[in-house]
């Protein structure tokens, strides 16, 4: 996942030592870290069950039974296991902890360390997963550990699921499998999950903490043209490839509206100030109006921006044509879409079948995937953030945000538990590079969401 982080000195809130130190406490912590990091569990030559049942082992020496911590592992998919824990609290209410332990593919020759070992550098951790998201669910583990170590007695129940399946859709995936199977273990008031952290200038100042709230749901759709085709020394005027060509030119200048939710106006509303300038100007015209073309069109020049105002759809594959001596009987163009929370797939067909203006062209829903509306940001929710970052960070703004990307938060959405992606681990933009070559996060900002998301779970906890 794409985060924003922070990296600030950690005053009263964590006594006297800076956040690189490392103490006993954080010495244990980095242990479970490590070894939940150097454990593969990308979908090629990785297995998440191997991971868990690691993890499984930690709970089980801090006192956790075969009643409230277990591996589940679905039908047919023996490597694909997923943890779930709670720690039971003397109310009805619970939060739910999420993580996902599977990782992205990495081979070795092209990172320049083993990606499955985790190497400290110059003020980095670097790992496949080092950030997305074996961060968060170390945390947690961790928390999880020294919570019942500690005799600890919430009123509202605390659930961890460390889960598989993020990365790899086209795999089973825990969050949903654990919700149609297994649904007590997953069933709370509301999540925390990945999604945001903080925010750093390209010089390591911090500007803003973030909340996520809400995503965009990925929808893969084709445009398909058919031709009797024929033999290409007989060319004729109806081509399915230049038929294609000019539905995907009409698609790549088309432009869904703009439409912002409330956590999108309030993004815009807190960030104008920072951004400063142009963008900033723009920022303030747009969450006033939404119907500011010209404040859109500025903001629209950065892709992180267009990303959250609107609908977009990118065509990502061609196919077309069926030999090199004959015309082609078939084009098809595949669109990846990120779509606003609130709309169906076949609001998005219509959309499409607009844009592209040909009747021969034919759009298709691909894989359907419901969409959901975003969590509010209600005063349960914000007031333990509010507390914790002014203790942390004080003075940095909270700014909400919505992910331009997809997370498992979508299944819990659509099952009524509102997810909320908050991390404390603050980066400068595109810093992790997760997914990509050498992922990293800084040590200090690992350390710092430690301790965030331990005192706002705490807070939770005592609601």
């Amino acid at each position: 996942m794409r985060a924003f982080v922070i990296a600030l000195a950690i005053t009263a809130f964590v006594g006297t030592a800076t956040a690189q130190e490392l103490t006993p406490d954080r010495a244990r912590f980095r242990s479970i870290y490590e070894e939940l990091v150097e454990i593969d569990s990308s979908p090629t030559t990785g297995s998440c069950t191997r991971a868990v049942n690691a993890m499984l082992v930690h709970l089980r020496n801090a006192g956790y039974s075969e009643r409230d911590a277990q591996v589940i592992i679905p039908d047919g998919a023996p490597e694909d296991g997923n943890l779930v824990a709670v720690l039971r609290g003397s109310s009805s209410r619970a939060v739910l902890l999420l993580a996902h332990i599977d990782v992205v593919d990495a081979r070795r020759e092209d990172w320049e360390r083993d990606p499955f070992t985790l190497v400290e550098e110059n003020g980095y951790f670097y790992a496949r997963g080092s950030a997305d998201d074996k961060a968060m669910a170390a945390v947690f583990l961790d928390l999880m550990v020294r919570l019942r170590q500690e005799n600890f007695r919430p009123r509202r129940t605390i659930r961890l699921a460390l889960t598989c399946g993020e990365e790899t859709s086209n795999r089973v995936n825990g969050v949903d499998y654990l919700l149609q199977n297994h649904r007590p273990w997953m069933q709370a008031d509301f999540a925390i999950n990945e999604g945001a952290g903080g925010m750093l200038t390209a010089e390591g100042r911090p500007i803003a903490f973030n909340i996520q709230a809400g995503e965009k749901i990925h929808q893969v759709m084709t445009l398909t043209v058919t031709n009797p085709g024929g033999h290409s020394s007989r060319p004729v005027p109806e081509n399915a490839i230049y038929r294609l060509s000019g539905a995907l030119e009409r698609l790549s200048q088309f432009q869904f509206p703009v439409e912002l939710t409330p956590v999108t106006r309030a993004f815009f509303e807190r960030m104008a100030p920072i951004a400063g300038g142009t963008n900033g100007e723009a920022m303030t015209a747009i969450a006033r109006d939404p119907n500011d073309a010209e404040a859109a069109a500025i903001l629209a020049r950065d892709p992180s921006f267009n990303a959250i105002m609107r609908t977009t759809c990118v065509a990502t594959q061609v196919e077309a044509g069926h030999a090199p001596n004959a015309l082609p009987q078939r084009a098809v163009a595949t669109l990846s879409c990120r779509v606003l929370q609130g709309h169906t797939p076949e609001e998005l067909q219509a959309d499409l079948q607009r844009a592209v203006s040909d009747p021969q062209v034919t759009v298709e829903i691909v894989r359907r995937r419901d969409g959901s509306s975003p969590p509010r940001l209600t005063r349960q929710i914000m007031g333990p953030v509010e507390r914790t970052v002014a203790r942390m960070w004080p003075g940095i703004p909270i700014i909400p945000m919505m992910t331009p990307g997809a997370t498992d938060g979508r299944y819990l959405n659509n099952a009524g538990i509102p997810t909320y992606g908050m991390s404390g681990m603050f980066s400068s933009p595109g810093e992790s590079n997760a997914h990509g070559l050498n992922e990293k996060i800084r040590v200090r900002s690992l350390y710092e969401g430690r301790d965030f998301l331990d005192a706002v779970v705490r807070d939770y906890a005592r609601q």
